[in-house]
């Protein structure tokens, strides 16, 4: 009896934690013929459910935030608070263009800076889910004529500069 105890206890203290990490990617790239960015964000979709229910921003589930504005509206609000492009110490304007959910459970959202950008020098925080997940780590890809350069953010290094040519 003792053993058969011990075993449901082990299996419950195994599948009780449902990952034991937490990333967000994201891939950033500049559209040269517009002059604008264009940026795509990978996130677990049951992670931001829960975050926004954490933070007092009911949605229902991402598959049915893809054709609702208002729900869009929600989710691109902690998007943009929580991943920014900066430039001269102001944060660009980015624009939510469209939203996917996977069958991984991944919610990709994909967003544009304006037209008409010029950008050189600029410092990137990606800190999305970091107040929620101690273990959070976000990864960025910048994909330019130069190759690929590869930014990793963690809680205590949230902001990160780079050079898009």
């Amino acid at each position: 009896m003792k053993l058969l105890f011990t075993i449901v206890l082990l299996v419950l203290a195994l599948t009780s934690n449902a990952h034991d990490y937490y990333f967000a990617f994201a891939e950033m790239q500049f559209n040269k013929e517009r002059n604008r960015l264009e940026i795509s964000i990978r996130v677990t979709g049951h992670d931001l459910e829960d975050y926004m229910k954490h933070i007092g921003q009911k949605i229902p589930k991402m598959e049915k935030c893809i054709n609702n504005p208002l729900e869009q509206q929600k989710l691109t609000q902690v998007i943009t608070k929580h991943f920014k492009v900066i430039k001269e110490g102001k944060p660009l304007s980015l624009n939510l263009i469209g939203m996917e959910v996977n069958n991984k459970d991944e919610a990709i959202f994909y967003l544009v800076s304006k037209d008409d950008l010029s950008l050189d020098e600029v410092s990137i925080q990606f800190d999305i889910l970091m107040d929620y997940f101690e273990e959070q780590q976000n990864k960025l890809t910048l994909f330019s004529e130069n190759g690929k350069e590869f930014l990793t953010f963690l809680p205590h290094q949230r902001i990160r500069k780079l050079s898009i040519n």
